[in-house]
């Protein structure tokens, strides 16, 4: 039972550090910080003109709580929404200049975010994958990882 608590001690620190470490290196300007923001820029980039809907369900983030970050984004001058030609009630989203700037600067700071991993060799790698995927499929039994 030690032994749990101490590992349980351990992954709590690995998810405060990370987390500490990826919010240190994602302050783009001065303006704030892109905490909850980073994977929308990155689908953004990646699907430009994509309806809000789509990326709330590809993120699996609620409608309500998508449209709060649309709305930091849009005010922050990363993104423009305009309707769509088809249908005008639904808005497309797209990347302004300054927020295709902002989502490479993103993925330039995951990239070496993930170099913590560097030092672990092959072997140690797919044996934590392997852990990894086992308490998480543990996890997943006994909790409500549904976000709707």
């Amino acid at each position: 039972m030690e032994d749990n608590l101490t590992l349980m001690d351990q992954f709590f620190r690995v998810s405060r550090l990370m987390h500490h470490q990826h919010h240190q290196k994602n302050c783009f300007n001065q303006k704030e910080s892109f905490r909850g923001q980073g994977r929308v820029l990155t689908l953004l980039y990646n699907h430009p003109g994509i309806h809000q809907k789509e990326l709330s369900e590809l993120l699996d983030i609620r409608p309500q709580s998508m449209g709060e970050v649309i709305m930091k984004l849009e005010r922050n001058d990363f993104i423009i929404r305009t309707p769509d030609e088809k249908d005008r009630r639904a808005m497309r989203i797209f990347l302004t200049p300054e927020g295709k700037k902002a989502a490479k600067f993103m993925d330039t700071n995951i990239r070496e975010g993930v170099k913590v991993f560097d030092c672990l060799n092959e072997e140690e790698k797919n044996h934590l994958r392997q852990y990894l995927s086992r308490i998480i499929d543990e996890i997943e039994k006994t909790t409500d990882t549904d976000k709707n």
